[in-house]
């Protein structure tokens, strides 16, 4: 089902917004990825109209590193070599992945993203001196459009399961859009099987308790809203039922797992000097959800 909204183009630099907050991690490649495409510039555009500044915002950090380590936790826990993220923005975590050979890793994107991120990665590959990969390709497709996502997924073998992810992308679509993909993202699990992970489900009780918690969050999502045109909580669930509900009436079995489970560690907390307590307030409501088709 494709569902035409040009508009989401207006999305694209929230990736950045992103990649500046990816750098003060141990994430590969993060810190050389904000400098070329000039996220803490960027970033500055979006608070230009606010009194927010940059470090009053470091918080931010340790949720950007959680959802990256915790997405790539799931896809190992998962042990599945084929991936298609979505919407994948600036993170190169599928130049990282793929330096295992047995994965085979899609990345999509917008035309203009997709066209800046793979000039990034061979700007990467000719930095560190690293070899092409024959297993990870970048396409171009929008996630409300399903011949677009069919051609992504041509370099995967069908019978093999596939991991579909995203991470920042769920919250930008209304729900008539969400439903768009999801059914989209069902054709595509019926072709392959595997399961769907994200950790973008998220609800307005999750949105007010975190992200308007305070006037400087507040302040930092009205800009986003004002640049991208789409508001995070009129497009959120109303609730974790209302997840189970949406998703259940698709065809999905649906579970979450928080994204904080032990497997790895917070290095952007000790980077801007976040105590673990403030860490743990920020981070222990985060979850990862799992959508698998019901049999």
């Amino acid at each position: 089902m494709t569902l035409s909204s040009p508009e989401h183009s207006k999305i694209s630099p929230t990736a950045k917004v992103v990649a500046y907050w990816r750098q003060f991690s141990d994430i590969p490649f993060a810190h050389e990825v904000a400098e070329m495409v000039q996220a803490e510039e960027v970033f500055k555009t979006f608070l230009e109209k606010t009194d927010v500044s940059l470090e009053s915002l470091s918080w931010f950090a340790p949720l950007i590193e959680a959802r990256y380590k915790s997405m790539v936790h799931a896809i190992r826990r998962e042990n599945i070599q084929q991936v298609l993220e979505l919407a994948s923005g600036v993170s190169l975590r599928g130049l990282a992945m793929t330096s295992d050979p047995e994965i085979t890793y899609v990345e999509t994107d917008l035309p203009g993203m997709s066209s800046e991120k793979k000039a990034i990665v061979q700007k990467i590959r000719e930095r560190h001196h690293l070899p092409q990969s024959s297993s990870l390709y970048f396409r171009e497709a929008n996630v409300l459009n399903l011949k677009e996502l069919d051609e992504a997924t041509l370099p995967f073998f069908e019978n093999r399961p596939i991991a579909v992810i995203h991470e920042g992308l769920f919250q930008y679509l209304s729900l008539e859009e969400k439903k768009i993909a999801a059914e989209n993202i069902r054709s595509i699990l019926k072709r392959f099987g595997g399961v769907w992970m994200t950790p973008d489900l998220n609800t307005k009780q999750d949105l007010d308790t975190q992200w308007t918690s305070s006037s400087t969050a507040k302040q930092m999502t009205d800009s986003i809203k004002n640049a991208t045109q789409r508001d995070f909580r009129e497009s959120a669930f109303e609730d974790a039922a209302h997840i189970q509900d949406f998703f259940g009436k698709l065809g999905f079995e649906v579970q979450d797992f928080p994204q904080m489970d032990n497997s790895f560690e917070l290095s952007s907390a000790k980077n801007l000097n976040i105590s673990k307590e403030a860490v743990d307030t920020y981070t222990s409501a985060l979850k990862i959800w799992c959508l698998r088709l019901k049999n």
